[in-house]
């Protein structure tokens, strides 16, 4: 079902106070804005002209000549907006403003700038995967929309501007680069227009810093962030310091883009002005502004407002940002109603840093430090302690500048407060006076909101409360210790979207019955491409450099928003940037991805004043069915009503005859897609037009009425019978009893048709309706009746059995009672309060976690099996049914041979799937194999990996009998993860191993859960891993009581690999290489270089250090030994990596965070990967030497090693957060 919504809401009366200012006889530079041109359909250079001395003439009637004028003028605007800039005296100002031809003359003032997850997040892809229903698709990745964007310009090299594939320039565009100048910018057809604007900023301030670069070059790294967000490529390999790895794309990743610079970093009006003048010329679709003010103007006051007007008018859209002065109330900027203004959320990924302190407390914070802390505790200490003398304790307590005592920080971590100065900037500061870390603690006004910034030491931002707990601890006793952990990226976190705490609210000032922002979109820790010219932190000290950069703010969100809006502009060419703005605003959500509502960073509801219509869905929006439409002479109705003049509209309208308002124009029959009664007294009826953009259909109105409020609608019901056709309703609000409404109250309207479903708006769901209540044996009677009664349920929800058949992918019809769907967000929250459901959550994909052992574990001694060992007590587990959750069998596997196995067993249900030429054929052992992607083996002698650890593989039942079940397709889906749980149970199954796992949830959202309680209830035991999240505490998953839950531990057995350096020293290594160097007699040293001494030109030190794909210079690295680090990618792939350029071997050396925890993988290529510590000594002596040699050994077989078990670095620990009472994992084993 699809539907148009829009919000409305009834606030108190606002009162407003406006102060004269007044006026001084010195000179400043002031924008006099006269209207539109009266240019035909294409501007001639004469057109040009002609303007630019109509403005001389009349500036000049007030300055004595036009020659003077000339002087004071620095920018004609003369294509599209009509006016200029120019140096003035105030009182010569105050005269002009009075001319009847002149709209407003304002000072030219400073704006802010308003500083890839995101889009799998906005459901565009999943897990990198596009589905054929994304709007990416459909709209052809918003192919050759052109998106301008007016910031700090653009960092060309950026390969999200490289335009291979790329076919000739739109032959619309008029465009071109500005490349004046050694650094200027080279456009290609991808960058297609590059142009800067800085006299008004000379004006205003002086000439250029000598860091500004003239030219539209990008040295500050905000606007190449917004414009790679807006319409960057794809770009593989995106991470900052290996964190938040993946693909890097814009909304509209194949849009043509143009930088405008106006931003010098502050971006003046004269400036901005220009830009816009420029743009609407050159021929954008689209236009991001993440820039804006602290607080509004009166519109024609505002040079956004006036330049946006001025695009809309000619079909573009404006985006722009809500700013980051909030949480305060009325703080909202970019109001006028004809821009699309965006506020700033969370997404589902946090980079978790974690305070271990002294006392055992431990706490979560973020953090995207590029350096960790060896495993030890530290002194800590507050700012406010380490304070020089004549410093003040509030100065220290915020780490400002030159305010700690390096006597007193040395060697310690620093707890500084946020707020003030920068938070990196804090950090910096902690540094120099010696620091090794900080805590970044929330003041109360920050409450929860953290945020992970690229710190230059290892630092961990925490919340007010924990910043309290903290300090606590610190003042509780004379030696405070404390360690924080390396940041690592977590995805799926919950809940999300919330409001981040900056993001600028309403109700709008200017016109409080119009509801600012519209919308949110991800505006919190975006990683996007950046310059080459700026540190990630963005302070002058940073001498990194870095590909992409993580940054917060809405003017992250506002690029979201413009990227999707280039997506509907190549989708619907026809549509209106007011009909656009509609289809995202009514197609939005308001509750996150737990299912509740929106929440701020205080974790209370948040409103309609933070979020506008709501979190954006791109998919949806689409295909809204209806939209709010709005026309020029709207926008002018509009201005009209809030009080405008004819004199004032006149040079707005774009017919021959001057718009003249109506005698009574009211912002009641604005057709905006909210509503906002700025005070309700009595009754108030307000007027809508919708208009029909999708197939014909009738709506009904559904109302949710705010409190105390009495809403009614006129007509009810809306049919339409074709595309473009128009209808109004009137909408009806009445206070039920005098005063009910003495604060904001809020309500929803949603126009909702059967008839009319969107294509690219599902998605996949579990719907959990507990136990069937078959008897003992199951017939198929009962399962066909399971099925009905499924379809029945769901289409009471769409319309029809029929309708919920075509949704419905998997009935879970045996044990399990539910099914799996394809449905609506809305219509799965109907669905949940239901009181015969008890949980409905989304189809989330889970990671698999990915033999000595059993004489390890004294099953047996040396080969030989004991008359005591379980074994033979068990009779080796003979005709137990053991199933595997996983990613099915190879079937030729001796493991699974049936030689010497009677009968299967009898009570055995099972068979296997053998449809395809590919299927598994079973026999008497394996007895099962079964696969779902709708969303213990024999004693096989000499088991070995090229030889190495040659023995007896075998089960732990070796006489089991098995059955797979194949639910795993790279990622493993909980739709299904509880099919295969469901047959499982129902084929006979004794013992289900499951070796996957995700992040712990609440365990009626979770289908491990799910599955595992009602195999549990029949006598199946359910094994599950705890995860392989490492040791950072509360990662364990799998957490529900009768789960069995193991965590990983190394046994006795190691493949020890050496490496001899030529300088003697020998390092102890681990490898299953199957190749080795020559050795013996014919052993011969072999020259040694890091990834990082032999990078390819593009890559980085950091992305060499690491051996990542097309790092590394095969002319350094040919015939050589590498040294890579590991991280970043998988250790096998870096050995591939090494051997592509060249090398003959590759030593392989922990971070710090990895330790001592070594792993023999089967690399392509002689290897050994070795310890922190000897990589430490590796490195030493590589820069001890002009000609570092080595040597790796071949690995051999070694038993009976000691100390072990040890438990593995990347096994999940506890404690459990579901519910802490109960201890997870519950036992190791071999892992």
């Amino acid at each position: 079902m699809v539907f148009s919504r829009f919000l409305f809401f009834l606030p108190h009366v606002l009162f407003f106070s406006m102060l004269q200012r007044p006026t001084w006889a010195i000179k400043k530079s002031y924008v006099v804005y006269l209207g539109k041109h009266s240019h035909g359909l294409e501007i001639s250079p004469v057109d040009l002209e002609l303007a630019a001395h109509s403005h001389y003439k009349f500036l000049g009637s007030y300055l004595g000549s036009p020659e003077k004028a000339k002087d004071a003028i620095f920018y004609s605007y003369t294509r599209h907006i009509n006016g200029f800039a120019a140096t003035l005296e105030e009182e010569k100002a105050t005269e002009i403003a009075k001319h009847p031809g002149v709209i407003s003359v304002f000072e030219n003032r400073g704006m802010q700038l308003q500083t890839t997850r995101s889009w799998n997040f906005l459901g565009l892809e999943t897990n990198g995967v596009i589905p054929p229903d994304s709007i990416w698709e459909k709209a052809r990745f918003g192919e050759d929309t052109i998106i301008g964007n007016l910031d700090t310009g653009v960092w060309p090299e950026s390969k999200s501007f490289s335009d291979d594939g790329y076919g000739p320039i739109p032959s619309k565009w008029k465009g071109n680069c500005q490349n004046n100048n050694s650094q200027g910018v080279h456009c290609n057809r991808k960058l297609i227009g590059a142009k800067y604007f800085k006299k008004g900023f000379a004006a205003a301030v002086g000439i250029l810093n000598s860091t500004d670069i003239a030219s539209a070059r990008d040295d500050e790294g905000h606007g190449t962030h917004t414009l790679s967000t807006a319409g960057g490529n794809f770009t593989k390999g995106a991470n900052v310091f290996g964190y938040g790895d993946g693909t890097s794309k814009g909304g509209s990743p194949r849009a043509r883009v143009a930088a405008y610079k106006v931003c010098w970093p502050n971006c003046f009006d004269a400036d901005i002005l220009a830009a816009f003048d420029v743009a609407i010329y050159d021929g954008v679709d689209v236009l991001s502004v993440s820039l804006g003010s602290h607080g509004s103007s009166d519109y024609i006051s505002d040079s956004i407002a006036i330049g946006s007007f001025h695009a809309v008018k000619r079909g573009i859209v404006v985006v722009a940002a809500a700013g980051n002065y909030g949480p305060t109330d009325y703080s909202v900027s970019n109001v006028s109603p004809w821009l699309f203004t965006v506020g700033a959320s969370t997404m589902d990924r946090e980079f978790p840093s974690y305070v271990d302190l002294g006392n055992k407390q431990k706490f979560k914070g973020q953090s995207l430090s590029q350096d960790s802390l060896p495993s030890e505790m530290y002194p800590l200490v507050t700012g406010d302690n380490a304070k020089l003398n004549n410093i003040s304790v509030e100065e220290a307590q915020l780490c400002m500048p030159g305010t700690l005592d390096p006597k007193l920080v040395k060697g310690k971590i620093v707890m500084c407060l946020r707020g003030d100065n920068a938070r990196e900037d804090k950090g910096e500061q902690a540094l120099l006076a010696g620091a090794v870390g900080m805590i970044l603690a929330n003041d109360q006004e920050s409450g929860n909101d953290l945020v992970a910034d690229a710190h230059l030491l290892p630092a961990s931002h925490i919340s007010y409360k924990d910043g309290l707990a903290v300090l606590a601890y610190i003042n509780s006793t004379k030696a405070p210790m404390a360690y924080i952990t390396g940041p690592t990226t977590q995805l799926g976190t919950k809940p999300a979207p919330s409001m981040a705490f900056y993001s600028s609210k309403g109700p709008n000032t200017v016109t409080p019955g119009i509801l600012k922002p519209d919308i949110t979109a991800p505006g919190v820790s975006v990683i996007a491409s950046y310059t080459g010219a700026s540190g990630p932190s963005g302070q002058p000290y940073d001498a990194r450099r870095v590909a992409f950069n993580i940054e917060t703010g809405t003017s992250m969100s506002c690029p979201h928003i413009s990227g999707i809006t280039g997506l509907l502009k190549t989708l619907h060419p026809d549509w209106s940037p007011s009909a656009i703005r509609s289809a995202i605003m009514t197609t939005a959500r308001t509750r996150n991805n737990a299912e509740g509502p929106i929440l701020d960073s205080s974790n209370q509801k948040a409103t309609p004043f933070s979020y506008g219509a709501g979190h954006v869905r791109p998919n949806r929006a689409q295909d809204p069915g209806l939209v709010y439409d709005l026309t020029t002479d709207d926008y002018l109705y509009f201005l009209c009503a809030i009080g405008y003049d004819d004199s004032k509209l006149r040079s707005f309208s774009d017919s021959g005859v001057p718009y003249k308002c109506p005698k009574s124009a009211t912002l009641n029959d604005f057709n905006y897609p909210s509503i906002t009664v700025p005070s309700l007294n009595g009754t108030v009826t307000v007027g809508r037009k919708l208009k029909n953009v999708g197939s014909p259909a009738t709506y009904k109105a559904k109302v949710h009425a705010p409190e105390g409020i009495s809403v009614s609608v006129e007509p009810e019901t809306l049919t339409f019978d074709s595309v473009g056709q128009e209808k109004n309703f009137n909408l009806t609000l009445k206070a039920m009893q005098a005063g009910a409404a003495k604060d904001y109250v809020f309500g929803q309207l949603n126009w909702e048709a059967n008839q009319h479903r969107s294509d690219g708006v599902l998605q996949s769901y579990v719907v959990y309706l507990g136990e069937h209540s078959h008897g003992p044996e199951i017939s198929l009677a009962d399962l066909e009746l399971a099925a009905h009664s499924h379809y029945k349920f769901l289409g009471s929800y769409l319309g029809s059995p029929e309708k919920a058949k075509d949704a419905i992918f998997y009935s879970y019809t045996r044990h399990i009672n539910g099914f799996a769907a394809t449905l609506e967000e809305d219509k799965t929250a109907e669905i949940a309060k239901h009181p015969r459901v008890i949980s409905v959550f989304e189809n989330r994909g889970m990671q698999l976690h990915t033999t000595r052992s059993w004489d390890f574990l004294r099953l047996e001694t040396n080969g030989v099996i004991l008359p005591d060992s379980i074994w033979e007590k068990a009779r080796f587990g003979e005709d137990t049914i053991i199933g595997n959750l996983d990613t099915g069998v190879w079937p030729e596997s001796e493991s699974f041979s049936d030689d010497g196995y009677g009968p299967i067993p009898s009570k055995w249900k099972g068979n296997c799937q053998n449809n395809n030429p590919e299927g598994v054929r079973c026999n008497r052992k394996l007895i099962g194999a079964k696969y779902f992607n709708k969303a213990g083996g024999n004693f096989v002698k000499g088991a070995s990996v090229f030889g190495y650890g040659n023995g007896t593989s075998k089960g732990g039942s070796p006489r089991a009998r098995v059955a797979a079940y194949k639910v795993c397709w790279s990622d493993c889906y909980d739709a299904d993860i509880l099919a295969g749980f469901d047959a499982a149970i129902h084929d006979g199954v004794d013992v289900l191993s499951v070796s996957l796992g995700s992040i712990a949830k609440d365990y009626i959202k979770d289908s491990i859960a799910i599955g595992s309680f009602h195999a549990v209830k029949r006598g199946i035991i359910v094994v599950a891993s705890a995860g392989n999240d490492g040791s950072i505490g509360g990662f364990v998953t799998n957490v529900s009581p009768w789960l069995l839950t193991v965590g990983a531990s190394t046994i006795d057995r190691e493949f020890p690999t050496y490496v001899e350096l030529g300088n003697k020293q020998i390092l102890k290594g681990q490898s299953l290489s199957s190749d080795s160097l020559p050795w013996e007699k014919t052993k011969k040293m072999y020259p040694l270089v890091s990834g990082g001494n032999a990078k390819a030109k593009n890559a980085s030190a950091k992305q060499a250090q690491h051996c990542k794909a097309g790092t590394l210079d095969p002319k350094l690295v040919k015939g050589k030994i590498v040294v890579c680090l590991t991280g970043g990618n998988v250790n096998v792939d870096k050995g591939e990596q090494a051997l592509l350029a060249g090398a003959v071997g590759m030593i392989l050396v922990n971070d710090k965070l990895s330790g001592n925890e070594l792993i023999p993988d089967a690399h392509l290529l002689p290897a050994s990967h070795i310890s922190y510590n000897d990589g430490l000594a590796v490195l030493a002596y590589i820069n001890s030497t002009e000609a570092p040699m080595a040597y790796i050994a071949r690995p051999t077989t070694q038993l009976g090693t000691k100390p072990a078990p040890s438990m593995a670095s990347f096994s999940s620990t506890g404690p459990n957060i579901i519910t802490p009472a109960i201890l997870k994992p519950d036992i190791t084993a071999p892992g």
